[in-house]
């Protein structure tokens, strides 16, 4: 066996009053331990079995794998409160976490098994991603700020925070922070492009206007172009992108190449793999050739 290459035994064991100590309370100080309570030939428990045998493995011994059968170890069972079968304990420093009963779907595991993997730097993402979807920058920026204490050399958080201070008009601010930031940092692109969108914006007055005075004008590339980049700066960005797609129909070349040019840093904005910068990106290629 490859030395990198976990057997079996690296991640499950039986379960009795005697190692109960040992593979139970101190292996949870490593690692979550989910213990599973059975009864061989029991169609629920053999269903969960052969659910955790297949989710487990796939978590290379960050979770351990405590199985206890019921009809051999009914003491045991009985210290530890298990009313009913199939039953699930997740133990963690020492402590009972939670407690499971009844059938349980591969998708509500999974989602648990996560949550008892992640590292404490993912956790903290999780809830600056919470607080992001429901539009509470202030609490997320604290997070990414804590998480810079922690890791002072991760270049990323800093560009992530650029990004939020951009999101919240703090541009002097954020400025001052990309200064300090290596051209090659992960993540600045994202940042210069979402300032240069606001920079370009600032000026040009209320959407509604710009949207008016691009309608009475249509042949006039200049205020489609306001148009586009202050829809992005507002957020709106596959309306800023269709937008530079219809400059794009209208004339190639205005102003230097300026429409491909604009919707390339709307690319950089949504970042590698977005499907939105993947669809408007083969449309403009379409276009182009």
């Amino acid at each position: 066996m490859p030395a990198n290459e976990m057997s079996p035994g690296d991640f499950v064991a039986e379960i009795t009053a005697q190692n109960f100590q040992a593979d139970v309370v101190e292996k949870s100080q490593q690692v979550p331990v989910i213990m599973e309570f059975y009864a061989e030939g029991a169609a629920p428990s053999d269903e969960l079995s052969k659910l955790l045998g297949t989710l487990i493995p796939s978590y290379q011994g960050k979770l351990f794998w405590a199985r206890v059968n019921v009809q051999a170890n009914q003491q045991l069972v009985q210290q530890l409160g298990v009313r009913g079968l199939p039953t699930l304990k997740v133990v963690k420093g020492g402590q009972l976490l939670d407690n499971l009963e009844g059938p349980q779907t591969q998708g509500a595991l999974s989602a648990l098994f996560d949550q008892l993997t992640m590292s404490e730097a993912d956790q903290i993402r999780a809830q600056i991603a919470q607080y992001l979807s429901i539009g509470d920058r202030e609490r997320a920026m604290e997070m990414l700020r804590e998480m810079m204490v922690q890791e002072p050399l991760n270049v990323a958080l800093k560009t992530e925070l650029c990004d939020l201070m951009i999101q919240s008009n703090q541009i002097q601010e954020a400025e001052a922070l990309l200064g300090t930031l290596p051209n090659d940092a992960e993540g600045i692109e994202k940042a210069k492009s979402r300032l240069f969108f606001v920079q370009e914006a600032s000026p040009l007055g209320p959407i509604d206007d710009l949207e008016a005075l691009a309608s009475a004008h249509p042949d006039e590339q200049s205020h489609l172009y306001h148009f586009a980049c202050a829809l992005v700066a507002a957020d709106q960005i596959e309306a800023g992108l269709q937008v530079l797609l219809d400059m794009l129909r209208r004339d190639k070349s205005w102003s230097e190449d300026k429409a491909r040019q604009t919707m390339i840093r709307v690319f950089e904005l949504l970042g590698k793999g977005d499907p939105m910068a993947s669809t408007y990106r083969r449309k403009m290629f379409t276009l182009m050739h």
